[in-house]
């Protein structure tokens, strides 16, 4: 009797926890849907360029992930991993109550950067040709492109300072459209290697102004994976974050050939000669 009356409770509370589950799901399901049309028709209100919707944006990244969401969640685990190995010690020290543990943190964090960078450039590229094995890509890239690497560096170095500098003055808001403002800094260092981080920085802003908000609309489409990765222990973001840089690449390659004209021509001879 006893037994039985355990197995019918351990039944019930899986019936639940199912349950459970299922709704949460057909929740973030449907609030996907919402958030995905009502972001889709704000974009079609501004937007009267060549630039796709959100929807088209995503269709497009999965198309080019398609037979390589294994190999990109492998290379985000790989970076997450390196970036965990390389914070611990100095997050320990801190614990310990040691006032440099944070400020060594943050200039070790900064270490991940070019590995970070060849991630996104091998990303850019899988949206070019549909071909790219990410994993060695980004290794591959990271380690033969020191010099793209540190330009990328002392880029990442400048956007951090002044993304924290307005984020004191305008209480994080500064911060955040600063980081929209430069978010083609990766992909314009990776195709015009003579442009210096500077450089590059004031062409990205060039190429965002008027795009800003539609970038942010393209990410704020994504919540509903990102609230779902969070329910698998934070586990689904090694797909969901290549899925979103993947969309990035290919808004970016969208906006080149809408605001680069010009610009391209110049570096394009410069190179030639």
């Amino acid at each position: 009797m006893l037994r039985f009356e355990s197995e019918c409770k351990g039944t019930a509370f899986f019936s639940f926890d199912q349950i459970f589950l299922q709704k949460t799901y057909f929740f973030l399901h449907i609030s996907q849907k919402y958030i995905n049309f009502a972001c889709n028709f704000i974009f079609m209100l501004k937007n009267n360029t060549i630039m796709k919707t959100p929807y088209e944006y995503r269709t497009q990244a999965r198309e080019a992930l398609r037979n390589q969401w294994g190999d990109a969640a492998i290379a985000s685990l790989i970076i997450l991993f390196i970036a965990m190995a390389i914070s611990t010690p100095s997050i320990i020290t801190s614990l310990k109550g040691s006032d440099w543990g944070g400020s060594i943190t943050t200039l070790l964090s900064v270490l991940v950067l070019p590995l970070q960078y060849a991630f996104y450039i091998s990303l850019l590229d899988l949206v070019r040709t549909n071909e790219t094995k990410i994993v060695n890509y980004t290794f591959t890239y990271a380690r033969q492109h020191a010099y793209a690497n540190m330009r990328f560096l002392v880029a990442g170095l400048l956007i951090m300072i002044l993304s924290s500098l307005l984020a004191v003055v305008t209480l994080g808001i500064g911060a955040i459209i600063l980081s929209y403002a430069y978010g083609m800094v990766p992909y314009l260092l990776h195709d015009y290697p003579e442009l210096t981080p500077r450089e590059a920085m004031k062409i990205s802003r060039e190429m965002m102004s008027g795009q800003k908000w539609n970038l942010f609309v393209l990410d704020l489409t994504f919540i509903g994976w990102i609230l779902l990765a969070f329910c698998t222990a934070g586990v689904g973001m090694l797909f969901v974050q290549p899925y979103m840089l993947t969309a990035r690449a290919a808004f970016y390659e969208d906006l080149k050939s809408e605001k680069l004209v010009e610009e391209t021509e110049e570096p394009t001879s410069t190179t030639a000669e």
